[in-house]
């Protein structure tokens, strides 16, 4: 006898939302403190990964992009796994710290240096956000072990 997993309730989905808004939130605001606390930071006019892109280029990008994203969550929300779920709550909020921060400022700060090889960047809390909430949803999807 094949023993079905019950479907979550609708009050269920109410507070896993709930919780990765403010999980969100709570990660910009991570982000922002780690930035306005150190001491010596690297100011990123460029594009992703130093990229030198027009400044409008840059934004049609980012529009892009964030509007793919929300098509793409939102249309699969209810087949999403809370880990995936929260993958994507890494990757929102790491792109909406940096984008928020470059729309202010003008610039991105980064702060931690990571040199690897012959690799070296300058990076920040919401760059490794979204690296670890890319890395989340591959591992997530290559193996199921979250689903």
């Amino acid at each position: 006898m094949e023993v079905k997993s019950p479907q979550p309730k609708e009050s269920d989905h109410k507070w896993s939302f709930f919780f990765l808004c403010l999980g969100f939130f709570a990660l910009i605001a991570a982000d922002q403190l780690s930035k306005h606390f150190i001491k010596r930071s690297f100011l990123n006019y460029n594009f992703a990964f130093s990229l030198p892109v027009p400044i409008i280029l840059m934004y049609i990008i980012y529009a892009g992009v964030i509007a793919g994203m929300i098509y793409y969550v939102l249309k699969n929300r209810r087949r999403l796994s809370f880990f995936s779920k929260f993958a994507w709550t890494l990757i929102f909020a790491g792109a909406a710290s940096n984008i928020g921060e470059r729309i202010i400022l003008g610039y991105v700060r980064d702060f931690i240096y990571i040199s690897f090889y012959k690799w070296t960047g300058v990076y920040n809390a919401a760059d490794g956000y979204i690296i670890l909430g890319i890395l989340i949803l591959l591992f997530s999807s290559k193996k199921n072990y979250f689903n």
